[in-house]
């Protein structure tokens, strides 16, 4: 994929030289003979052969800083600030391969001019650099022509962007961005409807393994510009320490052999016998000099023995030394062959577990990994907050005061919290807002509400209700009721239930369950509301699931507000069974579904006790009266048409029968 990122503005020619500085000379400790930082230049205010050569090099840069100057003394607009900028464009390992350093050059130039049409009309340098094993290609250019007029992009980030974009499909390179189909993904709205959303992957995968330095690439330039990147492993370097070690110890052991061979020579001299003259032969009968003698070189060759000593010595401590040096780096090696899996030298990256490129010792990339491709992967909001769920995941959505928000992913199995920024880009409250506006509604309408105030005591405790819960008052007056094994003090947004100051609202988490949503019908219930509504469809049909099975007249306690459910809803919650009058009176009369006349009327049927007359009932809907009204008929005129209809039915027999009886 093709990266154009803008590294810097600035507005004196002292910051020029800078920044042509860092790109001409080696970092310490990086570049070498075998690895040089310039390579080579490119540029329309002159022209250098040979890098190399200072002198011509050196030209190159004043004309270059001489024509930035001029150009920028022509303008006659104060306000214009910046005097140049300083950008790198690279593209893919196999984009690099397939070009090489020549055509990957006039290519840079050609991303340069999409992005901005003038790029050649003002004083540009560019240096190709791989000393970080990667060819990229370093941009200073300046900001004002020959006639001193302007040139510096506004909305530069999305123009580059764009450029980008439109070279790779125009030269078959790598896709980045909105070029690529795996950056899109198809999610099914609460209507059952298609959407396809840009959502872009997580674009630092290879980040923990850049920066583990396990795995890293050497780039190769040939005499042709031909471009070839192989992979090089910390293993190498690992046992060119080993070897450098020995390289070492094989020295000093030489340098120490050295003097040994020096002491021994010495000591062989004392160990031959001592010649004396006639004289001192003589002399040597009348005093014990002979003896004086032998014992001193026998303490000489003594001495000397004990200086070979503590050479051999020196030599097994330092390759003691130096084996033990060995073997942490031997552990390291072994350390680091766990941590690569597999190189995949045609692909040049690491193969890992299904879609997860990330360290999985790392906590932070776990929990970004997860949520990430749990979003991608899902195509309902609630797949999603159920793959959230099943891992321990919770999502919390913060709201500010002037209208925007955060929203935060919380790990309960690691005690550690993410913004949804940290993530994905496009996993922010202002991106989901505008791409994915099921999950938006889920995560900021998740409260029911009622025109009468909850009867809370001061003394109500939601132990009382549920010995699971725990409450706690917050200093705006509202309560928060946490599950019993949160930290209400370490995170007080993660509370499970809030109920507002003014006690009209009850809000719930986006991770609320079963338990939760009972937790809130019979805190409403206990303490004066006769129903609550809400805006979440979502919600309320759960709720509505909750309240039913709580109490089968309490089908719609919970409503759907300035909305109606479908009859379809209805069905998922009551499934085959019948429904009480007063829930069916509330469903036709008031009109809670949105389905036709004809369709309600079926389902109120189907749904009413087998004790009523269903045609009678039909006919008297017929004609416009209230479920009500009808269901409210004296109960013995329904049984004495089922009555009738059996006298009937038994008169018809008899007569059959004594026909049969008294047959003439």
């Amino acid at each position: 994929m093709t990266i154009f990122s803008l590294k810097h503005e600035a507005t004196t020619i002292k910051q020029l030289k800078k920044v042509i500085k860092y790109n001409s000379n080696d970092k310490v400790g990086l570049n070498n003979t075998n690895n040089p930082r310039l390579i080579s230049v490119s540029s329309n205010c002159g022209y250098c052969s040979n890098v190399n050569d200072e002198n011509e090099y050196n030209q190159l840069v004043e004309n270059f800083i001489l024509s930035v100057d001029a150009n920028s003394q022509l303008s006659k607009n104060s306000r214009q600030k910046y005097l140049y900028e300083h950008s790198v464009i690279s593209f893919s390992n196999d984009d690099d391969e397939r070009l090489g350093m020549a055509n990957a050059l006039k290519l840079a130039i050609k991303t340069a001019k999409k992005y901005d049409p003038n790029f050649e009309k003002t004083p540009y340098m560019i240096w190709p650099q791989v000393d970080s094993g990667k060819l990229h290609f370093h941009i200073v250019r300046g900001y004002h022509d020959e006639l001193g007029n302007y040139h510096r992009q506004s909305n530069s980030g999305l123009k580059r962007q764009s450029a980008v974009q439109k070279i790779e499909k125009e030269n078959k390179l790598t896709l980045t961005g909105k070029n690529n189909p795996d950056n899109y993904i198809w999610k099914i709205d609460v209507n059952n409807k298609k959407k396809k959303i840009y959502v872009p992957n997580l674009n630092d995968d290879h980040k923990k393994i850049a920066k583990n330095k396990a795995i890293d690439y050497n780039c190769k330039i040939d005499e042709l510009g031909n471009i070839k990147y192989s992979l090089k492993t910390k293993e190498n370097k690992l046992n060119s320490s080993i070897n450098k070690n020995k390289d070492i110890h094989r020295s000093n052991k030489k340098k120490v052999n050295n003097k040994i061979n020096v002491i021994y020579g010495k000591i062989t001299e004392l160990e031959k016998p001592i010649k004396y003259s006639v004289f001192k032969k003589v002399k040597n009968w009348f005093t014990d000099q002979v003896k004086i003698d032998k014992e001193y070189n026998e303490n000489l060759i003594k001495n000397n023995e004990n200086k070979v000593s503590k050479l051999e010595g020196m030599i097994k401590d330092d390759w003691r030394i130096k084996n033990n040096t060995h073997r942490k780096i031997l552990g390291k090696k072994i350390i680091n062959e766990r941590k690569i899996n597999v190189v995949n030298n045609e692909e040049k990256y690491i193969l890992d577990k299904k879609d997860d490129l990330l360290n999985n010792d790392d906590i932070f990339s776990n929990l970004k990994n997860t949520v990430n491709n749990a979003y991608r992967s899902s195509k309902t909001t609630q797949e999603f907050i159920d793959i959230l769920n099943d891992n321990k995941i919770e999502i919390f959505l913060n709201m500010r005061e002037n209208g925007t928000g955060g929203i935060t992913y919380t790990s309960l199995n690691d005690d550690i919290s993410l913004a949804g920024g940290k993530i994905n880009s496009y996993l922010t409250y202002g991106k989901i807002k505008k791409n994915d506006a099921d999950l938006f509604e889920y995560l900021t309408n998740r409260s029911f509400k009622n025109d009468e105030k909850l009867s809370i005591s001061n003394d109500f405790d939601v132990k009382n209700i549920n010995y699971n819960y725990k409450q706690v008052k917050n200093n705006d007056g509202s309560m928060s009721i946490f599950y019993n094994k949160k930290d209400e003090e370490k995170r007080p947004n993660n509370f499970n239930l809030k109920i507002s100051q003014d006690k009209k609202t009850i809000s719930l988490s986006p991770n609320s369950n079963p338990f939760d949503l009972e937790l809130t019908y019979k805190i409403a219930k206990e303490n004066g509301w006769k129903g609550a509504s809400s805006q979440n469809k979502e919600l309320t049909l759960k709720s509505m699931k909750v309240a039913y099975k709580n109490n089968k007249d309490d089908l719609f306690f919970f409503q759907l507000e300035n909305s109606s459910i479908s009859l379809d809803d209805v069905k998922i919650v009551v499934l085959s069974e019948k429904m009480s009058n007063s829930n069916l009176i509330n469903l036709y009369d008031n009109k809670l579904t949105n389905n036709s006349i004809d369709e309600q009327r079926k389902f109120v049927l189907s749904k009413l006790n087998n004790k009523y007359d269903t045609d009678y009932v039909l006919n008297e809907l017929n004609k416009d009266r209230s479920l009500k009204s009808i269901l409210n008929d004296k109960d013995d005129l329904y049984i004495l048409k089922i009555d009738h209809k059996n006298d009937l039915n038994n008169n018809v027999k008899n007569e059959n029968s004594n026909k049969r009886r008294y047959k003439f």
